[in-house]
């Protein structure tokens, strides 16, 4: 395993967590693929947050742009939410 003590190092690691909880709660979910913004906010659940500034994921479907649909699957809608977090 290869430790930093670089700044950014913590805020990266909320984002693999992040997208590894989004990754396990769709992994059985038969939603996708998910075509545009309506589709994915009925999706997501309440209570998974992004580290960055405590933002729920489903406030993070508004950063998303129509050429990010269709989301294909778990790990392609983590990738996509995840892009809308700034790194502090």
């Amino acid at each position: 395993m290869i430790t930093t003590n670089h700044p950014l190092s913590s805020a990266l690691k909320d984002i693999e967590q992040f997208k590894l909880i989004l990754a396990d709660y769709f992994k059985d979910k038969k939603v996708f693929p998910i075509s545009n913004r309506i589709e994915l906010g009925n999706a997501l659940p309440c209570g998974i947050s992004m580290p960055c500034g405590d933002v729920e994921a489903s406030e993070l479907v508004k950063f998303l742009n129509e050429s990010d649909f269709p989301i294909k699957n778990a790990e392609d809608l983590a990738m996509k939410l995840s892009k809308s977090c700034s790194i502090k």
